[in-house]
């Protein structure tokens, strides 16, 4: 502005036409580039003011947008024997690259009599997929409890209670003991067992028999019996269905 305010006077002061039309022409051109310059800043601003509306449209809709709905077990399979399979091909991966010499690695210590240090203290890079196998079995021990706490109603979560019993069954039949350990064991857990209105409303009688199963007293003498009985229906099976097709821990 200071620029085309000098050049006016300049025109009023300077006598020769010659001059005047050579200002009318920079005036002209100066004219054209603030106004150029002026509606640039003016976009400028407008893209600036959208991008930040925008940015906080976004930040209060992630603020106010509610969380994903997590779905529960009973709504991906409500099938027990189908989770029993699915459940089978997961053992028999991970039993597929376990090796016998895992098992020797992992209970060999150096000093016999020095029993603080952990089983997998030595050799613990020969001993991956074994611990893998342990880590699957935590695993599917952890999702079984809080699939059964995840419900806000008794009756949802005794449904999902007698939904794991079935899927237990359907393991031990297949012969799936390790999956059946799991599912006993998380069903176990404080979280699970203190639920004592939940396990009223569950009808728990196979489960008790699933549970004398896996016993632990007389050295598994009721769990290397039933493993026994597996094996010998394998060996007798009619059908698919019947015959032993998993893993035993």
């Amino acid at each position: 502005m200071i620029i085309i305010g000098c050049l006016i006077i300049l025109k009023s002061i300077c006598p020769f036409q010659a001059y005047w039309k050579t200002l009318n022409q920079v005036l002209q051109t100066l004219n054209q580039k603030l106004a150029a310059i002026t509606q640039g800043e003016e976009s400028f601003v407008k893209v600036n003011a959208s991008s930040v509306s925008s940015i906080s449209d976004k930040l209060v809709g992630f603020k106010t947008k509610p969380p994903p709905i997590q779905k529960d077990i009973l709504s991906i399979c409500n099938d027990p024997y189908t989770l029993a399979q699915q459940l089978t091909h997961v053992e028999l991966e991970h039993l597929s690259h376990i090796g016998p010499e895992e098992f020797v690695q992992a209970f060999v210590q150096k000093d016999p009599l020095d029993s603080t240090q952990p089983c997998f203290s030595e050799q613990k890079k020969k001993t991956t997929n074994l611990e893998a196998y342990v880590k699957w079995f935590n695993r599917l021990c952890y999702l079984v409890a809080t699939e059964i706490c995840m419900p806000a109603k008794k009756k949802q979560r005794a449904q999902v209670i007698e939904f794991f019993i079935d899927v237990a069954r359907e393991c031990f039949n297949i012969g799936n003991f390790n999956s059946l350990m799991a599912i006993i064991s998380g069903m176990n857990m404080s979280p699970v067992s203190r639920l004592k209105k939940t396990w009223g409303k569950a009808k728990t009688a196979k489960f008790f028999i699933l549970e004398h199963q896996m016993d632990p007293t007389g050295n598994f003498y009721n769990y290397r019996t039933a493993l026994r009985g597996a094996v010998h229906r394998s060996q007798t099976a009619n059908s698919i269905r019947e015959k032993v097709q998993t893993s035993t821990s």
